[in-house]
């Protein structure tokens, strides 16, 4: 850096400059990617390892099943209430068992929920359920109600769905 750039605010100094970024910078080029690779086609929204994992997988079959009350932990603090359709994903090696958003319309991205068996994934997906329930009902409790408009969406469904044990 140079004397001059040291002098100037933070907010007018340009990223080549910037201490956080030790690169040279040249407009107009990009050496770290290469030649051939379009960036337009590459997916940007693989949101974790479920996702790469069920769409690198063989999948053999899938199936629609429901959560229920059975399926809950029995030290849940909350339980399934109600029958939820649910999709179940053979890829081989695991199972993964998903909400139907017909019936559980949540907000933002979910993700399956894995087991080694039909009803172990079931039981996980329930868990997971009962964990997000919870977690929402902290925060809504701990703000005072004034939580995120998809947050109280999800909690409102996730009332509908599931009570205390």
């Amino acid at each position: 850096m140079t004397q001059n750039s040291e002098t100037r605010n933070s907010e007018d100094r340009p990223i080549a400059e910037d201490l956080s970024c030790p690169v040279e910078i040249e407009p107009g080029t990009d050496f770290a990617t290469p030649a051939d690779w379009e960036w337009r086609c590459i997916s940007t929204s693989k949101p974790n390892a479920a996702t790469f994992h069920i769409s690198h997988s063989e999948v053999t079959k899938v199936m629609v099943d429901k959560l229920q009350r059975s399926d809950s932990a029995p030290d849940a603090s909350f339980v399934i209430n109600t029958e939820i359709p649910i999709i179940i994903i053979d890829s081989l090696d695991s199972f993964w068992a998903g909400e139907c958003k017909t019936k559980l319309p949540l907000q933002g991205l979910r993700v399956p929920v894995e087991g080694d068996t039909i009803e172990e994934a079931k039981k996980n997906l329930a868990k997971d359920l009962a964990a997000q329930l919870r977690l929402l009902l902290l925060l809504s409790t701990s703000h005072q109600g004034a939580i995120a408009p998809q947050l109280k969406a999800n909690l409102e469904y996730y009332l509908t769905v599931m009570e205390g044990a």
